[in-house]
């Protein structure tokens, strides 16, 4: 089945301000849609970030990876991902070339749902499950209260677990708001701590012995993903479990992690890592190496994919939302999320909700 045609379209989204420590003050979402047609049927892709570095994305795609693509093999999908890895080896290995790289490779599977009739959890030789869903705000700069009532609409949602972000510039802030919000929800909720390399790491490790006390489902990215040796000596030294991996850009990152022994929960993200094919690879090192794995936003890819692992503990369920741009959200039942029985990704954008915010 050759790839006729590859086609983008580039948005920003508006966002209720809100931010964290790595990345500051969040307020536009850039959604880059990519339609790739073969032989009469359609593969729906999409790739993002947040507020810089989409239209270079689209760039890449447009004027470098769909005429690579097009006119080849749509169902050798794995031959299509190692020959884009390989063509933008020298500029690529991450960053932006894996969030492009990501765009064409979910319409590809996609496509490939559509022609088999399958829905992505089988097409990854996977059985439907439901996964817990966990609430996660991008909340650092919300004051202490506004913080306590996410909460508790998580815990209304009937949620199991909720994140929060620390880092703030005054440590002892981030104690107590942890604190506040384990009173909050007692010990039958999951809490999760995420400072988003904020922290070097002495000060990560110094700041997670403080944390432990409150008893964290995990702590999420600490320090820098570059540092791996000191994500390792977390692992031994803390009594809490270190998550990393939506910063992880390959499937090569993953494994070094998981040979490193630097990492306990391993958190896919389909568009960040490199794409579905790059995130089946990480699950597979988490199951070689008997590790928990959870998500990275893309709600709607990873209740698919996670599927596919032995030891799935949970679905972030994100701020970033892209609910009121979807011609159906995912659900949320009893805390916990299925995959959709709609053949492909079964994730369809609404053009009409989307076109107001078309920018390229």
């Amino acid at each position: 089945m050759k790839i006729e045609s590859v086609e983008t379209a580039y948005y920003r989204l508006p966002l209720e301000p809100m931010g964290d420590a790595g990345h500051g003050a969040i307020d536009t979402e850039e959604l880059i849609t990519l339609t790739l047609r073969a032989e009469g049927l359609t593969g729906h892709g999409y790739t993002y970030t947040i507020g810089r570095g989409g239209r270079a994305i689209k760039a890449l795609i447009d004027h470098d990876l769909a005429p690579l693509v097009e006119g080849r093999d749509a169902d050798d999908i794995e031959g299509l991902w190692d020959l884009i890895w390989g063509r933008l080896l020298y500029v690529g290995r991450g960053g932006l070339a894996s969030f492009a790289i990501a765009a064409v490779d979910v319409a590809l599977w996609d496509l490939r749902g559509e022609r088999e009739g399958k829905p992505l959890y089988a097409l990854v030789g996977a059985e439907p499950r439901e996964i817990p869903a966990y609430g996660s705000g991008v909340d650092l700069p919300k004051p202490l209260g506004a913080l306590l009532a996410q909460v508790e609409g998580f815990m209304e949602r009937g949620l199991p677990g909720v994140k929060v972000k620390i880092g703030r510039p005054d440590f002892e802030e981030d104690v107590r708001r942890v604190g506040a919000v384990r009173e909050l929800v007692g010990d039958g909720v999951d809490l999760m701590l995420d400072a988003n390399m904020v922290w070097g790491a002495d000060e990560a490790l110094e700041h997670g012995r403080r944390l432990e006390r409150f008893d964290p489902f995990w702590y999420e990215e600490p320090t820098i993903p570059e540092d791996v040796p000191a994500h390792a000596r977390m692992v031994r030294e803390l009594g809490m479990p270190i998550a990393v991996g939506e910063s992880l850009h390959s499937p090569y990152e993953f494994q070094r992690y998981a040979d490193e022994g630097a990492v306990e929960v391993l958190q896919i993200d389909p568009i960040t890592n490199g794409g579905i094919t790059a995130s089946l690879k990480a699950l597979r090192t988490a199951d070689e190496a008997g590790l928990q794995t959870s998500s990275h936003y893309t709600d709607e890819l990873s209740a698919h994919l996670l599927c596919a692992s032995n030891r799935p503990v949970y679905l972030e369920k994100h701020a970033f939302a892209l609910d009121p741009y979807l011609q159906e959200p995912q659900r949320v039942e009893n805390g916990h999320v299925r995959p959709t029985e709609t053949p492909g990704t079964g994730l369809r954008f609404d053009e009409s909700a989307l076109e107001p915010h078309r920018a390229g």
